[in-house]
């Protein structure tokens, strides 16, 4: 069963995709449509699961599973990712590559290839307080506080040294 965003608790789990590139105005609805739809038919063992998603900034796509209900098995997270494999196609973005990285650069979000983000280290244009996007985060509840972060609170302070 598909529910809002904001009404899924807290605890839910939560996968967040991160495109190479900012998803056009355009595409949004289509995108929540197609997201929509394909989450209304997944499920686990037979089972139906609830669960929630949302586009933030026009670059994440969250899918949060409320685990109370029912889990997810490998198998149904193979068919999410074959979802977003084809949405990468269909759009023409990448959505599972780790190696992109997003930061808060003044009043944007820009997104770095690792070795790009790197640089700007050392070149000191990214430091310590850059607002760093970690999307390692696994509950719905860490969007508020384990998120956008500084640097030196994410896996990326592993970068600094």
């Amino acid at each position: 069963m598909v529910v809002t965003f904001d009404k899924i608790s807290d605890e839910s789990r939560i996968w967040i995709f991160q495109s190479n590139q900012l998803i056009p105005d355009l595409d949004i609805e289509s995108l929540k449509k197609q997201i929509d739809i394909f989450l209304s038919s997944w499920t686990s063992h037979g089972n139906q699961l609830m669960v929630a998603s949302k586009i933030k900034y026009n670059l994440f796509i969250i899918i949060a599973l409320d685990q109370s209900c029912s889990t997810a098995s490998g198998c149904s997270i193979d068919k999410l990712v074959s979802f977003i494999k084809n949405i990468e196609n269909e759009y023409q973005i990448s959505l599972l590559d780790r190696l992109d990285i997003s930061f808060r650069d003044k009043n944007k979000i820009s997104v770095l290839r690792l070795d790009d983000f790197k640089r700007k280290i050392l070149e000191k244009k990214i430091n310590n307080d850059t607002i760093v996007f970690n999307n390692l985060i696994n509950l719905k509840s860490d969007l508020t506080d384990n998120w956008e972060i500084p640097l030196n609170r994410s896996w990326h302070q592993k970068l600094i040294k």
